[in-house]
C-alpha cells in the first residue's frame, strides 16, 4: 500500500492487517538522513484512507482500541455483515488486506444476489466480495483455504473462473500448519492485481515449504524460511509483466 491508497479489511478482527498496512507506509516514507517524509496533510488522509468491518461487536471494539492506541483519532471501523448487507456494496478500494472466516456460521449465510458468484460458504463469498470491490487498478492479497483451488462444486468453478478473467496474478501455496494451534487447514494466498492480471496470460504458483517457523503447536521460529524468495520472485513477475506492458 502507497500513502495516498485506500485500505480495506472487511473481516478486520482486531485490525491487525490495516495497523501493517500502516506501519509498512511509515516505514516506507521515514529515511535516516532525510526523516519523516509524510507531510501533516498525508497524515490527515492516513487517518481515513484504512477502513475495517467485522460482523462482531466485540471484534469491532477491540478494532477502535487497537487503531486509538496507534494514533488514529477517528478509527473507520464499522459493525457490518459483509456477506449479507448491502449498505456498503458501492465502496471499492485501491488495496484489499484479508485472512476471511474459513468457516461458515451456524445457520448458514443468507448473501444478497449482487454478488458475481452465487454461493452460501463464507471463504468463496469473501473472495469474491473482494475481487468486486477493488477500483480499476486494484491490488488485494487474500488467505484462503486451499479448497478454492480444488474443490469440484459449480460455486468454486464459477469463482475460479471470475478471478482468472479479472484478477488473479498470483497463488502463493503454504504449508499446512502455519495457523496452529488455532486451525490446521491448508491454505494459500491468493495475489489479486487487476491492472496486471489482464496484461498477462499467466498466473504465478509459489510453493512455501518453510515460513521461519515450525509446523508444530507451539510454532517455534526457524533458519528455514521461503518467503523472502518468494516475494523476490513475485516482484520479479510483477515487473516482467510491466515491462512487457511497455514494450508492446
Amino acid at each position: 500500500p502507497q500513502k495516498n491508497e485506500t485500505v480495506l479489511d472487511p473481516a478486520c478482527g482486531t485490525a491487525g492487517f490495516l495497523l501493517s498496512a500502516y506501519k509498512h507506509i511509515l516505514n516506507q516514507n521515514t529515511e535516516k538522513r532525510l526523516g519523516d517524509k509524510l507531510k501533516p496533510d498525508d497524515r490527515k488522509k492516513l487517518a481515513t484512507n484504512f477502513v475495517g468491518y467485522d460482523i462482531s461487536p466485540d471484534m469491532v471494539r477491540l478494532s477502535l482500541a487497537n487503531m486509538y492506541l496507534h494514533g488514529f483519532a477517528t478509527p473507520q471501523i464499522h459493525e457490518y455483515d459483509t456477506l449479507s448487507s448491502e449498505d456498503r456494496w458501492q465502496e471499492t478500494f485501491d488495496v484489499i488486506l484479508a485472512n476471511p472466516p474459513f468457516m461458515t456460521p451456524k445457520g448458514g449465510i443468507r448473501p444478497h444476489k449482487k454478488f458475481g458468484v452465487q454461493a452460501n460458504k463464507a471463504e468463496v463469498l469473501f473472495t469474491d466480495y473482494i475481487a468486486e470491490h477493488l477500483n480499476s487498478k486494484g491490488r488485494a492479497g487474500v488467505i484462503v483455504p486451499e479448497g478454492i483451488l480444488f474443490h469440484p462444486s459449480n460455486a468454486f468453478k464459477q469463482l475460479r473462473k471470475l478471478l482468472i478473467e479479472d484478477s488473479l496474478l498470483a497463488i502463493i501455496s503454504l504449508p499446512a500448519g502455519v495457523f496452529n494451534p488455532y486451525s490446521g487447514v491448508k491454505t494459500s494466498i491468493l495475489v489479486l492485481d487487476k491492472s496486471l492480471a489482464k496484461s498477462s496470460n499467466d498466473v504465478l504458483f509459489i510453493k512455501i515449504e518453510n515460513d521461519g517457523y515450525d509446523l508444530g503447536s507451539q510454532r517455534k521460529k526457524i533458519v528455514l524460511n521461503d518467503l523472502p524468495n518468494a516475494l523476490t520472485t513475485l516482484n520479479d513477475f510483477k515487473a516482467f509483466i510491466t515491462e512487457s506492458k511497455s514494450t508492446d
